[in-house]
This record gives structure tokens, sequence and C-alpha cells, in this order.
């Protein structure tokens, strides 16, 4: 096969600005979010505009969450920016997600919160049928999944998981079966098969195994069955993150999940993903290009960095809030300890290089870095030092923890998992990355 070349954005959120979105309502909002949502239409047509600069490549890849809530006017907004790619020259190809569709969504004027149009589930279907359903060899109308040629030699299985909301984030048993027909049938026309599905088949980083709506349910199942039958590669979203990751089937098939950041805000990232052949493939991370918005003086990777740090430590305050004794203590040293307060009250030494920040600070500084993959804090730096030296005072409760968290009578190593999410230690980048498959 010849190397296939492609673009691959996730996330785009996008948000019709003239829905509303200015004013205390939208203030209140933001305070938690870490992407940006006025200006993401902004960000969109920027982006756009750089892939339409590329007279090479000419497939655009798409993964889900296209819309900020399911605004139908948002739909319309981000169906005239997949229009410009098009007119372009480029190929489209879309799946829609959890954000496409809602009962309720809403926006953003003065003090209030105003109800707009929705959108439904099947709408979307007509919606985005120009996007990669108009020419599919095959679709799963219950999920709107499908199936396309995107090149000579290579056949894509867009999967749908967030077609139902009391499902979501699945491919169940009768949905793989689907898919098995068609692998079987594109094996036999000679082709390489790769997936795409909104939430990662592989958990990111590796605490995010204990979240349930950070990756795919049954992710080990359906990764060995998609290893072993011969799809080894997987292009997802959904936790807006820069990552790499790979899986063994029991079988010793190898399974690689490249999933891609937010393109909305930090880490502000998209890829040029590059099959090479059907062992290889190359990921390049490029960067969110400067858009029209006042950003202060401050450079677009500069301007999400900012929101990321600042509504990192807003979440864990509103996880925080109550009038409990300990909910009230817990907040009053989140906001106001640094290190080396918190490292006197537990008896733990503090690296002097971080001995007077704030914690609330660095939990911001944290998020963002482990979004931004490649994550800094690895073994012998000073952060990794004091989580470690923390994580060994918690020892008991760690291991009361664990014991709670077992499945099928094997329970998770938390230190492990924490420390191995603070660092990147595979050996590869999250970001920019020649991977083998086989």
């Amino acid at each position: 096969m010849n190397p296939f070349k492609f673009y691959l954005v996730t996330d785009t959120h996008y948000f019709e600005p003239s829905l509303g979105c200015e004013g205390k309502a939208l203030d209140d909002y933001m305070k938690n979010e870490m992407y940006c949502l006025a200006e993401s239409s902004r960000i969109v047509h920027a982006t756009f505009d750089e892939i339409i600069k590329d007279t090479e490549i000419d497939t655009v890849i798409i993964p889900g969450d296209l819309s900020k809530d399911g605004e139908k006017q948002s739909h319309v907004g981000f169906v005239k920016e997949l229009n410009r790619l098009k007119d372009a020259g480029k190929k489209v190809y879309v799946i829609t997600a959890g954000h496409d569709y809602n009962d309720n969504p809403r926006g953003y004027v003065g003090e209030n919160y105003v109800p707009v149009e929705p959108t439904t589930f099947e709408e979307l279907y007509g919606l985005y049928y120009d996007f990669g359903l108009s020419e599919a060899l095959a679709v799963d109308k219950q999920t709107h999944s499908y199936v396309a040629q995107v090149a000579k030699d290579v056949r894509m299985i867009a999967f749908n998981c967030d077609s139902n909301r009391e499902t979501k984030g699945s491919i169940d048993d009768r949905l793989l079966e689907w898919a098995k027909v068609q692998i079987d049938k594109a094996k036999a026309d000679g082709c390489f098969v790769f997936c795409i599905n909104h939430y990662p088949i592989i958990p990111s980083v590796p605490v995010f195994d204990l979240i349930g709506d950070a990756h795919i349910k049954d992710w080990r199942k359906v990764a060995s069955f998609l290893a072993d039958n011969g799809v080894n590669l997987a292009l997802t979203g959904h936790m807006h993150i820069q990552s790499i990751n790979e899986f063994y089937s029991e079988s010793g098939n190898k399974f690689v999940d490249i999933c891609t950041s937010v393109l909305v805000g930090s880490p502000g990232k998209y890829r040029k993903i590059t099959i090479e052949d059907e062992a290889t493939v190359t990921a390049e991370s490029i960067n969110v290009p400067e858009f029209d918005w006042d950003k202060g003086g401050r450079t677009t990777e500069e301007y999400f960095d900012d929101r990321a740090v600042w509504a990192a430590p807003n979440r864990i305050r509103r996880a925080l809030s109550g009038d409990s004794f300990f909910k009230r203590f817990a907040t009053k040293i989140f906001n106001t300890n640094t290190f080396a307060q918190l490292g006197r009250k537990l008896l733990i030494r503090v690296p002097k290089e971080i001995k007077d920040k704030k914690f609330c600070g660095f939990t911001g500084e944290l998020a963002r870095d482990i979004f931004k993959g490649d994550q800094p804090y690895t073994e012998g730096t000073p952060v990794y030092t004091v989580i470690a030296r923390f994580l060994k005072r918690f020892r008991p409760i760690l291991n009361i923890a664990s014991k709670k968290l077992a499945k099928d009578g094997i329970k998770p190593d938390l230190t492990d998992m924490l420390l191995n999410t603070i660092g990147n230690n595979k050996g590869w980048s999250d970001n920019n990355a020649t991977i083998k498959l086989k």
C-alpha cells in the first residue's frame, strides 16, 4: 500500500456565537471549563484555514463532539466550516458523539442561561450525511457507525459509541459482530483497516482506567477483539488529552490508540497522521494557529494554558464545596497551603525547589501538563519525589481504596498508577512518534 496521510482533528466543540456567549452567565459557567466557548468558532475557522493551505493532504477526519452541546445552530455553523474544507478539495469524514445531541442546550445572555433549539440524535444523520455517510460502504443504522474507503488500499471503520445516552461510551457485542463482517470484507479486498471512535479505547493515562467515562466500556475486550481480527490502530478523542498507548491481547496481538486533544483549549493540538504501511504509523502534532481574538498579548498556546491552569483548581474547589467540617478544612488547606506547609503537617520532607509553591496553583499546572502529554514529572524530578513521599504517607488509605476498586480479584496499584500518570515512562512521545503496529 502507498502511504496515506490525513489530518486528525478532535473535539471541536463548536458554539454558534449568535446564540449568546457573553455576560455573567457565561463567566460563571467558564470558571470550571478548561476549554474555550466564546472563541470556539474563531479557533475552528483559523485551524481549517491552515488545513486548506496544505495542497498535499486531501483528507480530514474528525471523531466526535463537533458542537458544544447539541445546539442546532452550532451544527449549522459547523457544517458551513466543513463545507469550506470540501470546497477546497478535502474529503471529510466525521462521527458524532454525546455533545452533539441534547434536549436542553443553552445560550449565555447577560445573567441568564437561555434555552436554544436542540438537536436529536436522529437528526445528526442528515446533518452530517455528506461527511462520510454518503460514501459509506456499509452503515449500522442504529448507531450511525459506518465503513469508508478512505484511500486506495485503506478502509476505515467509524464507530459511534455515543448513540444512546443509557449506553454511551460502549461498543457492544452486536456492533462488534457488525464490525467483524466489515473487517473480513476489507481483508478479502486487500485493504489495511483502522478505526476511529470518540472515546479512547485504551485509557489515556493509567489513572483514567479507574474512571468509567474516560474510556470505552470493557476496553480490554474491545481492544483484544479488534487486535485479534487485524485492526491494530484506533484514533480517538473525548478526554482532551494528547496520548499514544499500546495494548497486547492474550493472543499477543498489538493494539495502538492515538488520542488527540481538544481543539479549542489546552493543549490545543491537531495531528497529521501518516499510515506508512500495514506495520507503521507516524503521528505529528500541530499547534492550533493564532486566531482572531483579544488574547491580551499572549500567544494561542499561552492563552489556552492560562485558562487550564486557572480552571482546574476551580473544579477541585467545586468538588470540595459544602458545609461539612471536613470540606471547609480541606478547602482552607487547598487554597492557602504551600508544599512546605503541607509537608510539615504530614512530616514529609519537601524538595527546596518547590517548597514555596502553593498547592492550589500546582494542581492547575499538573492538570495542564498531564493533558499536554509527555508528562514531565518523572522519577528524580522534585514533583515526582514529593508526590511519591505523599503517597507513601497515605499508603494505608491507598491500600483500603485498592481493595474497594478491585475487579475480578485484581487490585490496582494506585501508587504506580498515579506516578505513571504524572510522568511519561513509556519510551515514546505522546505528541510526535513513529509507532510500530505489529
